[in-house]
């Protein structure tokens, strides 16, 4: 399985240089199409060879060089040496059409203008020629691209060594569209597609030349008619449990599965549509899309200074990648480690945003106050925290100090510099908590309504469930042991959580942020719980493997802080929906703590002392439903 999926990957990369190699065959083919077109526009308009055409072409030989200019010019803005050759179609069509008239007007109309400034005993130029000049360049270009797709030149470098595998396509649209082209433009893929399966197709007809032989029900029956040996999914738009039942059958009769990235990853800018890979597990896990109203992000963050908190964690360094589309003034990228926010600031790049690194604890009160002073954000992502329940147990200090002292160092300075917005990621992990971390996201809750209701500025928070692949996530944990062998450890059988990727839970951040209120608190629609066995078991199947044969499952019994399950709402909140389907704002029938305040300077003088015990009273009494990890297991146990 990971031999092929390699195998994919490099005929990619492979792919990608031979077109680049292609571009430059393509350049020196218009050079040539247009000076040809050049002199056969004047050869057919004073009937060459005669001696017209002789002292024209030498009076106005100067205008091929011109031409040649413009016209490459205009090739490149509208990016044909990138991708004509290698999928041309209508599309490509209309942009050729579309650079060769945009060229040939600024060409003819700097001649035109030079001509009827210059010696007037010289003749004027010939308007019949543009005219000749443009349908035959347009002749050549597109001939050239079109040619190129048809007979399968510039894929020579793809061909593959080995017999091809017989290839089904489950999907329709676009994305199918773009996996079969795909497939046909790489034969390094030793790939064949024999046919296509179609819920919205009929049965028989034909789709980029293959037969619909069913829908997507009749996969098992379609691999085994047909020898299939690899499902190529195209469905962006499908959920988990889809994928699932598709892979699970293609597997059982046979076939392994490759996949096109969903909609989140595409909105994000990470990949496009047609991009094959291997199946993953953030794939099975995936929630069906929800509609990203990418206008009203933008309209919210353009211009504008943005400052990130944990820019250099899994949802800060994402937030920035998405929110750089949306084209701020400035991302400050904030960070207590020096090496994650050198990696963060990195990734991104940009013409038009300023990006600022800054390596700065957010506990140290004064730094912080002075950073947001002198920058003066219009938006605060609050994205710092101390996230490992377990480590957070053994260190209930830090979370503190963290999660609570931290963010109301931030919110103070916000509050202070006048800061528009202000928007704190939580956790499900704050609802009904029973770990130190959890409780401290609830108090940090508290106090970004507390500072809304006080300054009446849209400060609000965002609570959703564990981010697939992010640090320290069950995901990457899988992966590793999975690298060393086995056993993959699952805490108890029993045990659920709710699973979100990062580029879909971050694109609901922001359209949270954009909805946000003053005091909101807001709710993503996390889909279903997944058992954390049953995510073993489909990381272990993914890897062509079979868990209690292959590789051991075992279980080491819940950790100091850990939930069977976790909670997105207490008993006494209620999720209202948002004009976003998977946004929904939670009102509250409880406030926060009137002595909130005086119990988080409380606190600091507790850490000066290092009161363990005094802290985690506090924690308590701040959120009454926080049961200590030791009491909650008593509890089971009885």
């Amino acid at each position: 399985m990971e031999v092929k999926g390699n195998r994919v990957t490099r005929a990619i990369g492979q792919g990608r240089r031979v077109a680049m190699l292609r571009a430059r065959h393509l350049i020196v083919l218009d050079v040539l199409s247009t000076l040809a077109a050049f002199v056969l526009s004047f050869a057919l308009r004073f009937d060459a060879p005669s001696p017209l055409f002789d002292f024209y072409l030498r009076t106005f030989y100067w205008v091929a060089g011109l031409l040649v200019l413009i016209r490459v010019a205009a090739f490149l803005a509208f990016r044909l040496y990138q991708r004509a050759w290698r999928y041309a179609s209508v599309d490509e069509l209309i942009s050729v059409t579309e650079a060769v008239l945009g060229s040939s007007l600024v060409a003819y109309a700097i001649v035109f203008v030079i001509t009827q400034l210059d010696d007037p005993r010289i003749p004027a130029f010939p308007r019949s020629v543009p005219i000749v000049d443009t349908l035959l360049v347009l002749g050549f270009a597109g001939f050239w691209r079109f040619a190129l797709r048809l007979s399968g030149v510039g894929r020579r470098g793809l061909r593959g060594n080995g017999q091809q595998e017989r290839a089904l396509v489950v999907g329709s649209g676009s994305a199918a569209l773009g996996v079969i082209r795909e497939v046909r433009a790489n034969a390094e893929f030793g790939l064949q597609p024999v046919g296509i399966l179609a819920d919205d197709l009929p049965r028989g007809q034909r789709f980029m030349g293959l037969e619909v032989l069913g829908s997507f029900g009749e996969l098992a029956e379609a691999i085994r008619k047909h020898s299939i040996a690899v499902v190529l999914l195209a469905l962006p738009s499908a959920d988990g449990r889809t994928l699932r039942r598709l892979v699970r059958v293609a597997e059982v009769a046979g076939a392994r599965s490759l996949t096109v990235p969903s909609v989140a990853e595409v909105v994000a800018g990470r990949v496009t549509m047609d991009r094959l890979r291997e199946i993953d597990v953030e794939d099975l896990l995936r929630r069906a899309p929800a509609r990203i109203d990418l206008d009203s992000v933008i309209a919210s963050f353009k211009e504008r200074r943005i400052l990130i908190t944990g820019a250099g964690g899994s949802i800060g360094s994402e937030l920035a990648q998405q929110l750089l589309r949306a084209g701020p003034s400035e991302l400050i990228l904030l960070g207590r480690g020096e090496n994650s926010i050198f990696e963060a600031m990195h990734s991104l790049e940009s013409v038009a945003t300023t990006i600022t690194p800054v390596i700065l604890d957010i506990r140290e009160r004064d730094r912080i106050a002075r950073l947001v002073a002198d920058t003066r954000p219009d938006v605060i992502f609050h994205a710092a925290a101390h996230k490992h329940v377990t480590f957070m147990e053994l260190f209930p200090e830090e979370a503190v100090a963290t999660n609570v002292i931290g963010t109301a160092n931030v919110l103070a300075a916000a509050e202070r510099a006048g800061v528009e917005r202000f928007v704190l990621i939580s956790t499900d992990k704050a609802v009904n908590p029973t770990s130190v971390m959890g409780a401290t996201k609830r108090v940090s809750e508290f106090l970004v309504e507390d500072a809304a209701r006080r300054s009446g500025l849209r400060y609000a928070a965002v609570r959703f469930g564990n981010v697939l692949s992010s640090r320290g996530s069950v995901v990457p944990i899988f992966k590793r042991q999975l690298e060393r062998g086995g056993p993959l450890t699952v805490t108890h059988p029993d045990v659920e959580r709710y699973f979100m990727t990062i580029p879909e839970a971050v694109q609901l951040v922001l359209q949270a942020a954009v909805l946000a209120h003053p005091g909101d608190t807001f709710v993503l629609d996390m889909g279903e719980r997944v058992k954390i066995v049953d995510l073993a078991n489909d990381l272990v199947e993914l890897h062509g493997l079979k868990a209690d044969e292959d590789v051991d499952i075992t279980f080491i019994g819940l950790r100091p802080g850990e939930k069977l399950y976790e909670e997105l709402l207490f008993p006494y909140e209620r999720a209202e929906q948002t004009s976003h389907e998977a946004v929904r704002r939670i009102v509250h029938s409880v406030a926060p703590p009137k002595d909130l305040s005086s119990a988080v300077r409380a606190f600091g003088s507790l850490l000066d002392a290092q009161h363990r015990q005094e802290l985690l009273i506090g924690l308590q009494q701040l959120v009454p439903e926080y049961v200590p990890y030791a009491t909650s297991a008593q509890a089971r146990e009885s």
